[in-house]
């Protein structure tokens, strides 16, 4: 079985177009759709207990606490995880059946629901992470991720972080040599409001970055500012002290890289 996980707060705009996206579906083998709400205080829990099989309460902090919260309440021995603002393409469910009876983990194009200029971009941006692919290092997002239960729970799960809550476990399976497929018949299309503002959309992305690798805070992962909120002071330390010690940070983060892209090549 197949357990579909989707986190929510107010949603309520397109949490319903997501939810009959997937129950459109008919995949060779049986699904669930779980929904985890994180408090909503909008028409989205209510929607979610017409159309998904499961609707429960989040009790982890951040988006990956809600994915892990969705992943204990799940019955399938496959996990397949999306948005609340994203629609699956047909035989989205089945390409995941299908790619999880021979690997640990799958993924598949992010498409943008409305292209502009910024939207192409992202998703050019996005490319680039394919170079990775030669390592077996694969950069799964948030809205197109499934992976095998048993794989979920031995790498432990998601952790308990919003920003870079898909890059942390992307890791983690690498790091447990998980065999992951980017499969491009497994689509989603997602919505466009994030790249709307690229700056801010940036700023969070370096932010996230920053403090996930360099800094090491990682609750700085769970509480930050808005994105539409997010300048680029946020991004330069203050003091001296924090000055010398993200110039050290960078230089070994940047021999770090180098070791990584001379083993790709």
């Amino acid at each position: 079985m197949i357990s579909v996980i989707l986190p929510a707060l107010n949603e309520e705009w397109g949490i319903e177009a997501c939810l009959r996206s997937i129950s459109e579906q008919s995949p060779s083998e049986d699904y669930e759709v779980v929904v985890v709400d994180g408090g909503s205080q909008d028409r989205t829990a209510s929607i979610a207990c017409e159309l998904a099989d499961k609707v429960v309460i989040q009790t982890s902090p951040g988006i990956g606490g809600a994915r892990r919260d969705g992943a204990k309440a799940a019955t399938g021995d496959k996990l397949a995880f999306t948005d609340a603002d994203t629609i699956v393409s047909e035989g989205w469910l089945e390409a995941i059946s299908s790619n999880l009876d021979r690997y640990d983990a799958s993924t598949g194009p992010v498409v943008y629901q409305d292209q502009g200029v910024k939207s192409e971009l992202i998703q050019r941006w996005r490319s680039m992470y394919r170079i990775f692919y030669l390592s077996n290092f694969y950069y799964i997002l948030g809205s197109n991720m499934a992976v095998r239960a048993g794989t979920y729970r031995q790498i432990g799960g998601h952790s308990d972080i919003s920003l870079l809550d898909d890059y942390d476990l992307s890791l983690k399976l690498f790091r447990d040599k998980a065999r992951v497929r980017h499969d491009p018949h497994q689509v989603v299309y997602t919505s466009s409001r994030r790249a709307e503002k690229l700056l801010a959309y940036a700023f969070t992305v370096a932010y996230g970055h920053y403090h996930y690798s360099i800094s090491g805070d990682h609750s700085r992962l769970l509480r930050y500012p808005k994105t539409e909120e997010m300048r680029l002071r946020d991004l330069i330390p203050a003091s001296p002290t924090q000055i010398r010690s993200l110039r050290s940070s960078l230089e070994a983060a940047g021999e770090s890289f180098q070791i990584r892209i001379k083993r790709i090549i």
